[in-house]
């Protein structure tokens, strides 16, 4: 058999293994997503420069400055910053030195570099680079090309050439104008395909991962629950066997005459031994009845007594005539210890089995205690802990399905949609577990105060009211238009007709009927809800009300057996109740009674 602590590494292990290859990913295609922005970004900047080259060599071809031809040379500088770090890039061992320094002469941000170099040497030969990486390279062809006629350029301008002599020159501008404008709008359409082939990755694993803790999660959740509830039963236990075995000690009084090696002992002490009353015991007779293994401590006691004269305290086990093993404490004191044929020990004795017992109880229930508050604690721990990641999960789903500027395919959106739907249902889960984790905890604060018991439905209706249409129920509200004051925690009280409504709905026929009433008296005022469905046997009520207990439920409809548990514990706090009839075949009706004010 495993410990409960290996089963518990079991279960966890996974999970936890989940979580971190879920944020390894993420991360990573963070990273991923963002050197490749950073590339498309340079590549911005490679455009602009490109085109501020173009338009100074132009202006210089046509007005002769040599301000123009010096700020051709500037705008070429981001394109050769990029030139020397791919070059750089390309060796075997680069120096990471020169490449950092040509990115940033190509006006890369410094955060966006170690991702970009990353990106570029473990990526070098995937299919989406190699074919970036290769446009890059013509693009650098095609500068040189641009640098060299530039520089023809201007040596007609300063001979004083004729526009007509210029104007083939400028025609080849064009034309590798054009050649990089093409391969500009190529590199970034590249990177685009390899940004949304990425994104269609991160999507791939984050739905595994978040399927794996769904299950896991829920199996966790299902198991605590279960433990926790066995603990309470155990502890419940242990506290009516603490009440049962709290009983009065009995005393009785004995003499032993050292010298004459006799015990004499009353009618209380002679019951505690097992004697008849008036029996007069030597001390070989009394080793006798004493346990085998406590006959040397209680002899080493009486002799430690008679040498010092001081107070001797033992507790030993005794076996009586019928075999029957009894708790008895001895406490006496040698008077005249000194003289040998006076010494004579006095005390009392009295039966400890009930204190023995006692004391193994309270060890059992401060045991069962500890184990329900660390299985408490840890249930609480874990479930805020599985909250971060599933709101990540669930914020990247969302963010994926409102990007205006990357708009999902039909399948891409019908996996997101499998991703949220996952992480929410989990979401529920664990809001849920944590509820009934709070209210057995008593953390819960719940206020008394006057609450309109109609508003409250009202407003649950309208709460569930996608859910009612869902399963095209229709209310008859026969509640009065009126206040209906108890008292209560309006928003407990809410979230109480809430749940009985939701599973109004869900449970109820396809087409059925949702009824509300309202009954008064003196007291107490009771709102009863009754619904068409299947109904349920008895025996089925009798687990109507535990943790994760779900019956008859369509197979669309979502839940997972804890609003009737959180419901029953909210109305308990405002020291109300809940109660249901129900038959197959008859629907359900649960009645919900508060105190009037």
């Amino acid at each position: 058999m495993r410990s409960d602590r290996m089963v518990l590494l079991g279960v966890l292990a996974p999970l936890v293994l989940a979580i971190a290859v879920l944020l390894a990913v993420c991360i990573g295609g963070f990273h991923v997503l963002s050197a490749m922005r950073a590339y498309v970004g340079g590549e911005s900047l490679w455009s602009k420069g490109r085109a501020a080259a173009v338009a100074h060599l132009r202006a210089h071809a046509a007005t002769g400055h040599a301000a123009d031809y010096r700020r051709f040379h500037e705008s070429l500088a981001v394109m050769l910053g990029g030139r020397t770090a791919r070059l750089e890039l390309e060796k075997p061992q680069p120096d990471l030195a020169v490449v950092r320094a040509g990115l940033l002469a190509g006006e890369h941000a410094a955060d966006d570099i170690p991702g970009m170099i990353r990106l570029y040497r473990y990526f070098r030969h995937v299919d989406f680079m190699e074919e970036a990486i290769g446009a890059w390279t013509e693009g650098d062809r095609l500068i040189e090309q641009l640098q060299a006629l530039g520089l023809r350029i201007h040596l007609h301008v300063e001979r004083g050439d004729s526009p007509a002599v210029l104007a083939p020159l400028l025609a080849d501008l064009d034309a590798i104008d054009g050649r990089l404008v093409t391969l500009e709008k190529y590199f970034s359409a590249t990177l685009g395909r390899a940004s949304r082939k990425t994104e269609q990755l991160l999507l791939a694993v984050s739905l595994g991962l978040a399927a794996l803790l769904a299950f896991g999660g829920g199996l966790l959740m299902r198991r605590s629950m279960r433990q926790q509830m066995a603990d309470r039963e155990l502890l419940l236990e242990a506290n009516h066997r603490w009440e049962i075995a709290a009983e009065a000690a009995g005393i009785g009084l004995f003499d032993w005459h050292v010298a004459e090696d006799r015990f004499e002992v009353d009618e209380r002490a002679a019951a505690l031994y097992g004697v008849p009353a008036g029996t007069s015991l030597k001390r070989s007779e009394m080793r006798a009845l004493t346990h085998a293994d406590d006959r040397a401590l209680v002899r080493s006691d009486l002799d430690e007594a008679i040498r010092s004269g001081r107070v001797s305290r033992t507790r030993f086990r005794l076996r009586w005539p019928d075999s029957s093993v009894h708790h008895l404490e001895a406490i006496g004191r040698v008077r005249d210890w000194g003289a040998h044929d006076k010494a004579c020990m006095i005390g009392v004795v009295r039966d400890v089995g009930s204190e023995v017992a006692q004391a193994q109880l309270r060890v059992d229930k401060e045991a069962a205690e500890r184990a329900a508050r660390l299985r408490m604690e840890f249930l609480s721990r874990m479930s805020h802990e599985l909250r971060t990641p599933l709101n990540a999960v669930l914020g990247v789903a969302q963010l994926l399905r409102i990007d205006p500027a990357e708009p999902l395919s039909a399948s891409q959106s019908k996996r997101v949609d499998i991703l949220q739907e996952s992480g929410e249902a989990l979401l529920r889960l664990v809001e849920g577990v944590l509820d009934v984790t709070r209210l057995d905890a008593g953390a819960v604060a719940v206020q008394s105060v006057p609450t309109d018991m109609a508003a409250a439905v009202r407003a649950g209706l309208n709460i569930v009211d996608p859910e009612r249409a869902r399963f095209a129920v229709r209310i008859d509200d026969r509640m009065p238009h009126r206040p209906v004051m108890v008292r209560a925690d309006s928003q407990r009280l809410q979230q109480v007709f809430v749940n009985l409504l939701s599973n109004g709905c869900k449970y109820n026929r396809r087409g059925g009927t949702l009824s509300l009433q309202c009954r008064e008296d003196e007291k107490r005022a009771c709102v009863l809800i009754t619904d068409e469905g299947r109904g349920m046997t008895p025996e089925q009520i009798d687990e109507l009300f535990q943790p994760f207990k779900r019956f008859s439920a369509s197979p669309d409809a979502p839940g997972i057996g804890l609003g009737l548990v959180v419901a029953k514990l909210l109305l308990e706090q405002m020291h109300g109740s809940i109660a249901v009839e129900s038959a197959p075949g008859r629907g359900s009706c649960f009645t919900v009674s508060l105190e009037r004010i």
